[in-house]
């Protein structure tokens, strides 16, 4: 593995202007249900809503690093990643930056229909000497994308190098203003995620209804004590609860049936 960037001082200013731009698949972007992007699909009012919460805590708690992740696996987590970080994009007056970190099974991409040669992971192994070499600027949005291969090896181990450090260390102090989404993997799948939201401002919770266990929350949440958790989102819910956000839970199943 390559020696980890050295310092603060080497790190370049990472700008949404200096990305390469792509253009998305609209043929992936519709069949993954991508929806964020699009004010004007009923689909995308329970990203909306979510957005206007924790755009709200942004700013107030001037938070800015924000980990996705889900107690279980399968529960939508990267899906609603996606939508969210679109839907930010679209009405922050910063750029909005997601970070594919499930190095195992990353598909930030592949929602998008998005191609591309370098990854997050190139860039934790020290394939890539930086970071401006992995991140993709949506045409015509405000939102970069940064995707990931997936890794062969530990992948705790890309996570716990000085690399990640640096990435972190880069879009918090060297991004100007942006706010930055990462998918991560789900808890219990490996140590990524409890190692990965320690270096974050707080994280979202996917739970899936009907598969997701109480008793699995309590102990992911746990395991991921005492990063603040923002909220959680209960996906693929049909009932009428309210969510930790205040709004009826984001119930998919009905938005896409419609």
């Amino acid at each position: 593995m390559a020696e980890a960037v050295s310092s603060s001082m080497n790190i370049k200013s990472l700008q949404l202007e200096t990305l390469r731009v792509v253009q998305p698949n609209r043929d992936a972007v519709a069949s993954n249900n991508v929806v964020g992007f699009d004010s004007r699909d009923k689909r995308s009012r329970p990203f909306s809503l979510m957005r206007t919460q924790l755009a709200k805590r942004l700013v107030e708690e001037k938070i800015r690093l924000v980990g996705v992740t889900s107690a279980s696996p399968a529960a939508g987590k990267s899906f609603l990643a996606v939508n969210l970080a679109a839907s930010l994009s679209r009405v922050l007056k910063v750029p909005t930056f997601l970070v594919d970190l499930d190095l195992r099974r990353g598909c930030v991409a592949e929602e998008l229909g998005i191609e591309f040669e370098a990854g997050v992971s190139d860039y934790l192994l020290g394939e890539m000497e930086s970071l401006h070499e992995v991140g993709l600027h949506i045409d015509g949005t405000k939102l970069a994308v940064f995707p990931t291969h997936t890794v062969s090896m530990d992948s705790a181990e890309a996570i716990a190098s000085g690399r990640f450090d640096t990435l972190v260390e880069t879009m918090r102090k060297h991004t100007g203003e942006a706010v930055v989404i990462f998918d991560l993997p789900p808890v219990f799948a490996n140590d990524d995620a409890v190692l990965s939201t320690r270096a974050l401002d707080g994280y979202i919770m996917v739970v899936d209804s009907g598969r997701t266990s109480r008793r699995q929350l309590a102990d992911a949440m746990e395991m991921l004590n005492p990063v603040p958790c923002l909220g959680t989102v209960l996906n693929r819910y049909a009932g009428g609860m309210l969510d930790s956000y205040g709004y009826g839970s984001a119930n998919y199943d009905s938005y896409y049936s419609e």
